[in-house]
């Protein structure tokens, strides 16, 4: 069996996850490990709702059940999600690596970025004649952040050069916050700075396009620099000036790391990871890094991207149409089977597809009041694909995770997201793919497509469960809650489909009428009358309990004897009349006494499967019975 690695981050930060998993995948002894990416999709820009219930992936492992841990620490986008996962993985007692961060216990995986982001200002100061900065940050609670502000804030200290609280903006990381103030700001020309000094390469992406809606350009009207070297940042145009972190090699080492600690070596508490300044055109440098390179092998890319992008449209447009069509449970996983299982989609050769079992209980009880951003003991199987092929498992544990994992095989990297309905976390999906799907953003590509069509789906099944409520109401008599005439008549109506279907079934017909009933309602009242039918109605339950009982009249009750009750039919019949005769009897309170007659016709007597005959023939001899009660002669 080969040894599991948890892995904890952030899709927002999806580019250094994927390039810290291509070294990290490249240094991991081979058939030995199978790695577990635990992806939260939070951010500042969604409601606290999403973000916990995104959060909650982090919780889903059974952290006992792996060799070690990895947390992109300060990518988490939440300081209590980090120190949940810190405590889960010390009361586990696993080897948990941190990058961007340490912990007593733990080992640390760092980044020196100081000198790389003095030599970034000294570039822009020496070269590009820089003296006017203003900085767009991430969130304020943020640690990488708040380092990258310190070191811009005390290089212009250095210089003398005034820099302050209004040359800093918090964007919560979001490319919309980053826009908007510079949109909002910097409507003349003489009002831009030298140069925007980004936290990030996206926010410096978005710094570009507010200059260029401004009608500005950079680097010519101003110079732009981003942190990260993401892909995005190398192809786009102009390339962003950056500092490259080397998360490739940060994964090398930690893989190295984590082969060294579990053969029972050591290897260093805190271990640290130089960057580097990489110059771009962004700030004003003419193609320093061969960009151009890159944008050629994007462009070659793009083709496939996109017949890759329209195949997902197609699974993903199944996927939506599986829940939309899905009114109960019970008909979900076969539609949504269907989609997955027939297609040839590469990017669905293996996919896991796990609900919570109460799922249905959206149909009655609002979110909030279900269980929160927790996951069931025992999932159940939706979707189950390996390598093409479908299992059959229908349930797993939490623990197991995965259906039918023998840790076999070649190092795999399983990809895991949670589904949920706003607080009540309905199940997760796994898929397996390379390093880089996470920087193509598939697998929030899915995540928000079942997202979304859970939305669909609660509708749907309350309609449902609502229209199930409405016609068991008309179906039902409002005095003896039996089944009334409309029931009976969809009862009868199936019967009949079964016989033309030459359907095997045995069954009996038993007609029942109260006698006296007139007689009852005027000498001792309606409430009197009342009592009359129900006691009828539970006596006719009470003899044949294992079949329908319909109340088709005011005073008529009908039975199709199935089941055991029907092996047993004439003795039950029999029982039946002797408890009539003992409640007829004078000496029983008027408010007890019943009185009814019956008579029974089995389906095998008749002929032509003529189902109305059946029920004419036992209504006929209920009124025998009835005539034969009146004369004295049960």
């Amino acid at each position: 069996m080969k040894k599991k690695i948890a892995v904890f981050a952030n899709t927002w930060n999806s580019d250094i996850v994927s390039t810290f998993l291509a070294g990290f995948e490249r240094k991991l002894k081979k058939d030995e490990y199978d790695t577990f990416v635990f992806l939260a999709a939070n951010s500042y820009g969604k409601s606290e709702i999403s973000n916990l219930s995104e959060l909650s992936i982090h919780s889903l492992p059974v952290f006992e059940e792996y060799s070690a841990a990895v947390v992109f620490s300060q990518g988490l986008n939440s300081n209590e999600a980090r120190q949940q996962i810190y405590e889960n993985c010390e009361k586990a007692g696993i080897p948990t690596f941190c990058v961007g961060d340490t912990h007593p216990g733990f080992y640390g995986m760092l980044i020196n970025n100081e000198e790389a982001m003095k030599s970034m200002c000294e570039h822009l100061y020496n070269e590009h004649n820089v003296r006017k900065v203003v900085f767009l940050a991430g969130s304020k609670e943020n640690d990488d952040s708040n380092a990258r502000l310190e070191a811009v804030s005390s290089f212009m200290k250095e210089k003398g050069l005034p820099f302050g609280e209004k040359d800093v903006c918090y964007t919560d990381w979001e490319v919309r916050k980053a826009m908007e103030f510079i949109l909002k700001n910097f409507t003349e020309k003489e009002d831009l700075p030298d140069a925007f000094i980004c936290a990030n390469d996206i926010l410096a992406i978005a710094a570009d396009m507010g200059v260029e809606r401004l009608g500005y350009s950079c680097p010519g009207d101003v110079a732009v620099t981003g942190f990260d070297y993401v892909y995005s940042g190398r192809t786009y145009y102009p390339s962003i000036a950056t500092i490259n972190q080397r998360f490739d090699e940060m994964g090398e080492v930690c893989a190295r790391s984590i082969n060294t600690v579990l053969k029972g070596g050591s290897v260093p508490e805190v271990q640290w990871i130089k960057s580097s300044f990489e110059a771009g055109e962004s700030c004003g440098c003419i193609n320093p890094r061969h960009d151009d390179e890159q944008r050629k092998s994007f462009c070659h890319s793009i083709i496939g991207k996109e017949y890759d992008e329209s195949n997902r449209s197609g699974v993903i447009y199944t996927i939506r149409s599986a829940f939309q069509e899905s009114s109960r449970f019970s008909t979900l996983p076969q539609k949504l089977q269907k989609a997955i299982y027939n297609t040839t989609n590469e990017e669905v050769r293996s996919f896991y597809l796990m609900l919570d079992p109460s799922l249905e209980r959206l149909a009655y009880e609002e979110p909030e009041v279900l269980p929160k951003y927790t996951y069931s003991e025992k999932m159940q199987v939706v979707l189950a694909k390996k390598d093409g092929t479908p299992l059959d498992a229908y349930h797993v544990n939490k623990r197991d995770l995965i259906p039918e994992y023998d840790g076999k095989g070649p190092n795999t990297i399983y990809f895991v997201m949670p589904l949920y309905v706003e607080s009540f976390v309905v199940g997760y999906f796994i898929m397996v793919k390379k390093d880089t799907s996470i920087r193509d953003w598939i697998f929030e590509n899915y995540e928000s497509c079942m997202i979304q069509s859970l939305t669909y789906y609660k509708t749907n099944i309350r309609l449902t469960a609502l229209n199930d409520k409405l016609s068991e109401l008309m179906q039902t008599d409002a005095l003896t809650s039996l089944k009334n005439r409309t029931a009976f008549e969809n009862a009868k109506n199936l019967l009949k489909n079964h016989v033309l279907a030459k359907d095997e079934i045995r069954f009996a017909a038993v007609m029942f009428d109260l006698n006296d009933l007139k007689k009852v309602n005027d000498e001792l009242g309606h409430s009197a009358g009342d009592s009359y039918i129900k006691n009828s109605s539970v006596l006719i339950c009470n003899t044949f309990k294992h079949s329908p009982v319909f109340r088709i009249g005011g005073d008529e009750f009908v039975a199709i004897v199935k089941n055991s009750d029907y092996e047993k039919r004439y003795e039950l019949l029999d029982e039946f009349k002797k408890e009539i005769d003992r409640l007829s009897k004078e000496d029983i309170s008027p408010m007890e006494r019943i009185s009814v007659a019956c008579g029974m016709a089995d389906y095998d007597e008749i002929d032509n499967d003529d189902i109305e005959t059946l029920f004419k023939k036992a209504d006929d001899r209920m009124y025998e019975n009835k005539h034969l009660m009146k004369a004295g002669r049960k």
